[in-house]
């Protein structure tokens, strides 16, 4: 049952009644967010029958219209207002005057109310857009065909309506020195860089690491680590990886060219606010292989299949203080020999708005190294740590 008084179209802050009412009289439990602020007297007031709680009481909604802000009601019982950014994967970020933009658990956000005509995606793949009045059991949306409602578990993703292509987009530039240990041990420079465009159904990331490096005017550490993903997301749990690969050139590793395109499937395993955490699986993919300076009994260029896993986690210890962990294994069937894993370690303390401190750790594995054309044969592991900083826009 959905009961309506439009006035002027107007868009503002939803300010929300909780109006039960019950047979023999009616009590109200009036919780008005943003009591003070300006609200147009003339703007729309809907009220929204939700249906019963369990002693029978009808619930109700009454959404009125009259300011231009978002507003969030945590499970602490605060109450937050600006301008919600997006949520997807279980986090919701949330930009305000005071406290900038910060990341919440979604579990934890018990109540929004939002003004703007936001884009609500749900797991059957369906959007609906328009202002939202959103708590712990329905997803309340003023559409252009009238209000909709649906279960809040139903609900994947929010963005906003009316974005920018450029606000899809984010980067991340860093520079540092690096202490190699392996087949190389020096130090060196590094630089990374990483590219993502990301709306409510796709993500597409692009990233290079290149490792420079002399010593005594020779030559000693010359690596290039280029990785791509394409990610559709299909459900709260899973998403389709439609492309996945890395592209490494390592001259003391003896690899001019190591290309590994694959396809596969992801799942969140954990969503939580302070920690996120994603299993892959690639279960065809192909390697190519082609060597610098092979020994005369080795194949070159070599073609194989491979299964790759990879793990990531994304723990957020405070709004400043994060880690990310990376396994990568790209278990090589046809020639177990050529197997190989990288594994990332990135710790980053935000000292501005865009600014980071990091430190950064890359483990590259090959099982059996194949040897040079003069006998000697690489080692299997190589190492890399790099203290530096990092630049973070979007």
């Amino acid at each position: 049952m959905i009961q309506a008084n439009y006035g002027a179209r107007q868009w503002g802050l939803l300010l929300v009644s909780s109006v039960i009412a019950g047979v023999g009289g009616a009590s109200t439990a009036s919780a008005q967010v943003g009591a003070g602020l300006h609200k147009d007297e003339a703007a729309p007031e809907t009220t929204v029958v939700v249906g019963e709680d369990k002693q029978g009481l009808t619930k109700a909604y009454t959404i009125e219209f009259g300011d231009e802000k978002d507003w969030v009601r945590l499970a602490s019982g605060e109450w937050l207002r600006g301008n919600i950014e997006r949520m997807r994967d279980g986090s919701m970020e949330f930009n305000s005057d005071e406290i900038k933009l910060i990341t919440y658990d979604w579990k934890k956000v018990l109540e929004l109310h939002s003004p703007k005509a936001n884009t609500f995606n749900f797991t059957d793949g369906t959007d609906l857009v328009g202002p939202a009045m959103i708590n712990e059991e329905l997803v309340v949306v003023q559409t252009v065909d009238g209000i909709v409602t649906r279960p809040r578990a139903e609900l994947q993703a929010i963005i906003e309506h009316v974005r920018r292509e450029r606000n899809y987009w984010s980067t991340v530039l860093r520079a540092g020195l690096t202490a190699n240990a392996g087949n190389t041990e020096n130090l060196t420079f590094n630089a990374y860089w990483q590219l993502v465009r990301e709306d409510s159904l796709t993500r597409a990331a692009l990233t290079y690491d290149g490792t420079f490096g002399t010593a005594a005017r020779a030559e000693v550490a010359n690596r290039h680590l280029a990785g791509g993903d394409v990610d559709i997301f299909v459900h709260p749990i899973i998403y389709v990886k439609a492309l996945t690969g890395q592209l490494l050139y390592d001259k003391f590793q003896n690899v001019r060219l190591r290309a590994t395109p694959a396809a596969g499937v992801g799942f969140h395993l954990i969503t939580t606010y302070v920690v996120n955490w994603d299993l892959e699986f690639a279960p065809a993919g192909y390697q190519y292989l082609s060597l610098l300076d092979p020994a005369p009994t080795v194949q070159d260029p070599q073609s194989d299949g491979y299964m790759m896993f990879r793990m990531f986690a994304d723990i957020d210890f405070t709004n400043d203080i994060q880690l990310l962990l990376e396994w990568r294994t790209n278990l090589v069937y046809t020639t177990i020999r050529n197997t190989n894993h990288v594994g990332n370690l990135d710790f980053s303390l935000r000292v501005t708005t865009i600014l980071y401190f990091d430190t950064s750790f890359l483990y590259l594995r090959t099982e059996e190294p194949f040897p040079r054309s003069d006998g000697t044969i690489p080692k299997k592991n190589d190492y890399q740590v790099v203290v530096g900083i990092s630049l973070r826009i979007g």
